[in-house]
């Protein structure tokens, strides 16, 4: 991009932070799993070591142009003697060690004829996020299901890829969304990026692209069923979504609406995952999991248009320059 990449943080430990700061990793998470953020720091001369449960804010790009990549929570400090370093691991979820909430408690509940919105919205306000559901998602009904000696967070997981979507924190929100929605569902404007190779696309380059496509070749299902238990007549009874050939689905649902729902979400999972992307790439802060990039004429005819991102790892140190390995699938 022709400027010098750039990256801090704002916070407890700011000053002795961003003076020493020898490499970082940042994983923008796919689907369930939290944003992490690795941080090795010089301790050479330097006395003390950022706390446990600090929170910090993380910015990073190029010199002027930084952006703001979400407060993280200081969840390991790892020290070490020869060379003097330390690595900071911090996460987006914000647990405390002291844990206030109990978020990370195990307890078990249960539920009846209730939304998918009503579940997520009773579960995630008491440990203070503001929760934000996906229309699609909010009036799904469930008409049993029960949470078993799991966390909190857990069991929303668990209950998020049960309709193909995602459930997790995002700077101070906790967000239940279809995938590819997450930073939407948000208010983040979230911009396509288009990528271009360059005009010298060697290894010796900063701007230097390598990718590779996935377009599997072997017979997909391209329909799901689902079997559901009439409590009428105590038969199973079938709902079939898509056409032949079919997938037919383990578990045996409580009501017809959720078998339904069930076989949607796995036709979707099914489509979503029909064409995959891994690009390494120059550095740049826009691109982000849950946004789209767009791969143009410059490329390969058989890779050219649009991909969702799932992964986004970007790193940096001072010895090397600041790269993205980008993991995507096909958007619906």
């Amino acid at each position: 991009m022709g400027l010098k990449p750039s990256c801090y943080i704002s916070g407890p430990g700011e000053a002795i932070i961003n003076a020493n700061l020898m490499s970082f990793e940042r994983q923008d998470a796919p689907g369930n799993k939290s944003d992490t953020l690795k941080l090795v720091i010089c301790t050479a001369d330097i006395d003390g070591v950022p706390k446990a449960d600090a929170e910090i804010r993380w910015f990073e790009g190029y010199k002027g142009k930084e952006v703001d990549k979400g407060l993280f929570t200081i969840t390991r400090v790892i020290p070490q003697l020869f060379p003097p370093q330390v690595t900071v691991i911090a996460t987006a979820v914000p647990f405390k060690i002291s844990d206030p909430t109990g978020i990370k408690e195990r307890r078990s509940n249960s539920w009846e004829n209730v939304s998918l919105g009503s579940i997520f919205r009773e579960l995630v306000t008491p440990h203070g996020f503001s929760p934000r559901v996906d229309p699609e998602l909010e009036g799904i009904e469930i008409d049993h299901i029960s949470q078993t000696d799991e966390t909190d967070t857990a069991f929303l997981r668990r209950l998020a890829r049960k309709y193909d979507a995602v459930s997790k924190p995002v700077d101070g929100l906790y967000v239940l969304a279809r995938r590819g929605k997450v930073k939407t569902i948000t208010g983040q404007n979230i911009p396509v990026k288009t990528i271009s190779v360059p005009n010298i696309n060697t290894p010796s380059e900063i701007g230097f692209v390598n990718a590779a496509t996935d377009n599997p070749s072997k017979t997909r299902f391209k329909g799901v069923i689902a079997r559901w238990k009439n409590v009428n007549n105590g038969a199973e009874e079938e709902v079939r979504k898509g056409s032949k050939p079919f997938k037919k689905l383990s578990d045996v649902f409580a009501s017809q609406s959720e078998a339904n729902s069930a076989a949607e979400s796995s036709l979707r999972e099914n489509d979503r995952k029909g064409r995959t992307l891994r690009i390494d790439m120059e550095g740049d802060p826009f691109v982000v999991a849950e946004g789209l990039i767009q791969l143009d004429s410059t490329w390969p005819e058989h890779s050219q248009g649009s991909y969702s991102c799932d992964k986004v790892i970007s790193r940096w140190s001072y010895s090397s320059t600041y790269r993205l390995h980008v993991t995507a699938t096909i958007p619906l």
